[in-house]
C-alpha cells in the first residue's frame, strides 16, 4: 500500500509543533513578543501551519500557490492588526513590493519556501535589505538528520518522484543547509547559524560573527551531505535551543 507522503509529512509537522521546547513558531513568537507592533514577513506560508499562530501588529503572507483554509485565514487575520497575503514567488514580491517594504521594514522573518540553497539565500539577502537594524531572520529545513532527507530536488512532488517502493518517506529538507554555510561564507555582516531543533532553525541578524567559513559559491554548490554529516557542528554553527535567549539579546549590529 502506498502511503501518502504529503499526508504523512503534514502529520509529523503538526505532530513537532505540538511537542515542548524551541521550534520555528515558538523562536518567532518569542522574537515578536519583544517588539513594539512589530512586522512580520513569512515566505513560504502554503497552509498556513506557522502564520496562524503568529500574533504580529503588520503580517505579510508570501506563497506562489495558497493552501488556506477559509477557517485558517480567520485565525491568522485574527493575529494581526493589518495581513496581506501575496500568491507570489519570493522574488517577484521583493521586486514589486519595494514601497511597502520601505514603508513596513521587517522586525521578524522566517523563510520556509522552496527548499533549494540558491534560493534561500536570495530569500535571506532581500530580507535583509528591509531588515530593521535591531530585526531577525529565521529559517527551517537547516539540518536534515539523514541523506534522503538533505536530497535537492525543485519541488515536493520532485521529491516525492525520486523515491520509489510502497512506502515513500514524507520528510524533505532539500539542501537549505547549504545556505548556512554560503552566507557564512560570503556574508561577514551577518550573525548566522543553526538551532538543534525543529529540523534546524537557522538565525540571521545583522551583526559581526564569531566565526565565518572560506568556502567560495563554487565550493558551496559542490558539498554533499556526506561533507555535512561529518563536519555538521562547525558548518552550520550549531547551537543548542537554548541559545535562543543570547541571540535575541545581541544588541542591534553586535
Amino acid at each position: 500500500m502506498n502511503i501518502s507522503g504529503v499526508n504523512f509529512n503534514s502529520g509529523l509537522v503538526k505532530l513537532a509543533d505540538a511537542m515542548p521546547g524551541v521550534n520555528r513558531i515558538r523562536a518567532v513568537q518569542q522574537a515578536l513578543a519583544m517588539r513594539s507592533d512589530p512586522v512580520y514577513l513569512e515566505i513560504g506560508v502554503s497552509r498556513g501551519q506557522a502564520f496562524q499562530r503568529i500574533s504580529a501588529d503588520v503580517k505579510f503572507a508570501v506563497d506562489p500557490a495558497f493552501r488556506l483554509t477559509e477557517r485558517t485565514r480567520e485565525l491568522a487575520d485574527a493575529k494581526g492588526r493589518v495581513t496581506k497575503y501575496f500568491e507570489t514567488t519570493s522574488d517577484a514580491f521583493f521586486e514589486n513590493e519595494t514601497a511597502l517594504l520601505q514603508e513596513h521594514p521587517v522586525d521578524v522573518a522566517l523563510i520556509d519556501g522552496l527548499h533549494t540553497y540558491e534560493q534561500v539565500v536570495r530569500d535571506v539577502e532581500n530580507t535583509v535589505r528591509y531588515l530593521k537594524d535591531d530585526g531577525v531572520i529565521f529559517l527551517h529545513d537547516c539540518n536534515p538528520p539523514f541523506e534522503l532527507a538533505g536530497r535537492r530536488a525543485e519541488s515536493w512532488d520532485e521529491f516525492m518522484a525520486q523515491q520509489s517502493g510502497p512506502l515513500k518517506i514524507g520528510i524533505w529538507n532539500g539542501d537549505v543547509w547549504k545556505a548556512i554555510v554560503e552566507l557564512r561564507s560570503t556574508r561577514s555582516d551577518l550573525v548566522v547559524g543553526v538551532l538543534k531543533c525543529d529540523q534546524g532553525v537557522g538565525f540571521v541578524r545583522k551583526g559581526t560573527p564569531e566565526s565565518t567559513l572560506p568556502y567560495t559559491p563554487q565550493q558551496v554548490a559542490a558539498l554533499t551531505y556526506a561533507d555535512l554529516k561529518a563536519d555538521r557542528t562547525r558548518l552550520l554553527n550549531l547551537k543548542p535551543p537554548r541559545y535562543l535567549g543570547e541571540f535575541l539579546a545581541m544588541s542591534p549590529a553586535q
